[in-house]
């Protein structure tokens, strides 16, 4: 939906509500949302993830960006002129280090966090992000055309909704033929340890310093500043609704909707991560888990894990 084509709080094309609040087009405005969604939304005004430091700036974001395995391999595999849809972007620092990386791209983020979105409009207008749009959406409602979007992405969404598959097929259902989704979710074997230091967290312990703590990489380092680890804390030890989701489950899933699914991050690809590629195979995938598994005490993404996949090119006529 192009902004040019809104007028007075609908789209001339398709008819479709919205309105304008502190930067971002919201398509939700009032209306109730289900239970889950609420929740979660209610619990994202509290603790935005991940926050944004005061003296944060498109410098700072790319430095931080860039020093990340992922997001650097992920930047290196975008031409430079792409359009892409991040699905949940939360406080769109994801979005936003794409869209700083390379001017010419037009990166949408959507969210359903009023909060959440607001900080990131914020940051966008401090770091002059100008080809970064943000959307407040539904993500069972969405507001973009089906199959019309080159590279999709959703990292860390579909694990906090009431129902994961039918997330994964509203968002999967956006990609193009051709098309490539980039879908982040926490994996049951690589969310193992962490859902045993989540068990600790819960214990009624007296001492302010509980084992957790300890046990979790980013925690106990310096890395983070007080306030991010408060919002680490709160996001992963006392969110509201998360699920773990097995990867040959979510390959099946992705299988159903048309989607190949290509390879998992990690490990991350120095160059390549959206190249095509052989489908992962059953021994593959197992294999990925167990190594996972392994390396859970100290992951710092507590079991986040993407896959690659791609939807087929359509049939010539």
């Amino acid at each position: 939906m192009a902004v040019n084509a809104l007028d007075e709080g609908r789209c001339s094309g398709c008819e479709l509500t919205f309105a304008w609040r502190a930067g971002v087009l919201d398509v939700i405005g009032e209306s109730a949302r289900e239970t889950v969604a609420a929740e979660v939304e209610a619990f994202y005004s509290v603790s935005p993830f991940p926050g944004y430091a005061p003296g944060d700036d498109a410098r700072t974001l790319l430095d931080r960006g860039r020093a990340s395995p992922f997001l650097r391999a992920f930047d290196e595999a975008l031409p430079a002129d792409a359009v892409v849809l991040d699905v949940g972007c939360g406080t769109a620092q994801l979005a936003a280090f794409l869209a700083l990386s390379a001017p010419r791209r037009r990166v949408i983020g959507v969210d359903g966090c009023r909060a959440s979105l607001e900080h990131a409009a914020e940051f966008r207008d401090r770091a002059r992000g100008d080809n970064l749009q943000l959307v407040r959406a539904d993500l069972f409602d969405l507001p973009m055309p089906r199959e019309s979007w080159s590279l999709v992405i959703s990292r860390g969404v579909v694990h906090h909704t009431p129902d994961p598959d039918l997330a994964i097929e509203k968002v999967a259902q956006l990609v193009a033929p051709g098309g490539v989704l980039v879908l982040g979710f926490y994996e049951t074997w690589a969310r193992a340890f962490h859902r045993f230091r989540r068990t600790l967290s819960r214990l009624p312990l007296r001492s302010r310093e509980r084992p957790f703590v300890w046990l979790d990489p980013l925690l106990r380092g310096d890395a983070l500043d007080a306030e991010k680890k408060r919002i680490w804390i709160d996001d992963q030890y006392l969110h509201p609704a998360e699920v773990s989701l097995p990867l040959p489950h979510v390959v099946k899933v992705l299988a159903r909707l048309g989607l190949r699914t290509l390879r998992t991050v990690p490990p991350v690809l120095a160059a390549g991560m959206l190249a095509d590629g052989a489908e992962l195979t059953p021994a593959a995938a197992t294999a990925r888990r167990l190594g996972w598994l392994a390396a859970g005490p100290l992951d710092p993404d507590a079991g986040l894990i993407c896959v690659v996949a791609r939807r087929a090119l359509a049939p010539r006529a």
